[in-house]
């Protein structure tokens, strides 16, 4: 069975800036990364929705995370 990691994205991937993008929070995302790398799914879970939501996307994409 695969493991399945919903991760916020205000608040957690990043300090809570809303509706800017906040300071990502490295430590969080390295092990995002890594779960995903090890064969975890990972889903983006945000109340963001057009723009902004496109914008978090950018952000992730920019600090090396990937969601199914």
């Amino acid at each position: 069975m695969r493991k399945i990691i919903a991760i916020d994205f205000d608040g957690c991937l990043c300090s809570n800036a809303f509706p800017e993008i906040g300071t990502p929070h490295w430590e969080i995302i390295t092990r995002a990364a890594q779960e995903r790398a090890d064969g975890a799914a990972l889903i983006l879970w945000t109340c963001r929705v057009g723009q902004r939501l496109q914008e978090a996307l950018e952000a992730c994409a920019r600090w090396g995370l990937q969601f199914d």
